[in-house]
């Protein structure tokens, strides 16, 4: 798989489930998006990269879309998405992001991390995420 040939096809539908005149989700696009990386067309890490650039965005519509791919992805991907989601490096971006965005990305990533720990619990390789939300707790913060 080459990083330009599939992947722009992947980019593309980035691009358009988080374009900032959607005024709702674009469902289609996000389950394409689902379909390339559970087909194995697109790797986890280069799909959550780039998932990850639109969630940076200012713009909080791009990050919100951003955001939505990402929580579709991890509802139905599985592995590849969860092996990079599960780690010390985007449950500290995660955490960055927090601190510095407002509502409702700061809402959004919450509810994440809340919902990826339940759903994480029993799988010891994805403690991290469960641990970043306990010591959030701890710190203050105030999950849905």
């Amino acid at each position: 798989m080459t990083l330009f040939g599939r992947s722009s096809a992947f980019d593309r539908l980035l691009e358009k489930a988080t374009s900032q005149l959607l005024l709702e989700p674009d469902w289609d696009s996000i389950l394409q998006i689902c379909d390339q990386i559970r087909q194995g067309d697109v790797q986890g890490k280069y799909a959550v990269a780039a998932i990850r650039r639109k969630v940076n965005q200012e713009n909080p519509h791009v990050s919100m879309f951003g955001l939505q791919v990402l929580e579709a992805c991890v509802k139905n991907c599985g592995s590849p998405i969860h092996d990079e989601v599960a780690t010390k490096d985007f449950m500290e971006y995660f955490k960055d992001m927090v601190k510095k965005r407002a509502d409702p990305v700061k809402a959004k990533i919450l509810e994440l991390i809340q919902v990826w720990s339940h759903a994480f619990r029993n799988d010891p390789g994805y403690k991290v995420v469960q641990d970043t939300f306990h010591l959030m707790k701890m710190e203050g913060y105030s999950f849905p």
